[in-house]
């Protein structure tokens, strides 16, 4: 092999090999994280006010019966898709994720699939051979 020859490389292996390392990293990570939620014995804090979360369904509710009441009315649609929100974000934001214990040695491997897998597959992505001919100036 001469000197300054670079080896061609498959671009498409190094985008499945990094694809499978940021996939396996990904799923790593995953397998370690605990997910648990509070909604209805937690508080809702939106602004400066605080409300039990199980309140949250009370709009919801008279929402409901107000869209029965009126079932054309704009404004009880509206009051209903906004509650629904609502219910959603109060229990996104009362989501908790927990990490189990790892050692550090895992957890650095983790980093490394996730990182290294992310960078082979964009680099593939933004290689500039690629590029559009219709993206010249």
């Amino acid at each position: 092999m001469k000197k300054g020859k670079k080896r061609k490389q498959n671009d498409l292996l190094t985008f499945l090999g990094g694809l499978a390392m940021l996939v396996s990293g990904l799923y790593w990570l995953a397998s370690r994280v605990t997910v648990s939620t509070g909604f209805f014995g937690g508080r809702f804090s939106f602004g400066g006010y605080s409300v039990n979360s199980g309140l949250i369904v009370v709009p919801f509710i008279a929402c409901i019966v107000w869209l029965f009441i009126n079932p054309d009315s704009f404004l009880a649609k509206i009051c209903v898709g906004l509650s629904v929100v609502l219910i959603i974000a109060a229990i996104i934001m009362n989501t908790q994720l927990h990490m189990r214990p790892t050692s550090l040695y895992e957890y650095l491997i983790i980093l490394v699939f996730i990182f290294s897998g992310g960078a082979m597959v964009l680099k593939v992505l933004c290689d500039p051979k690629y590029k559009d001919d219709n993206d010249k100036d």
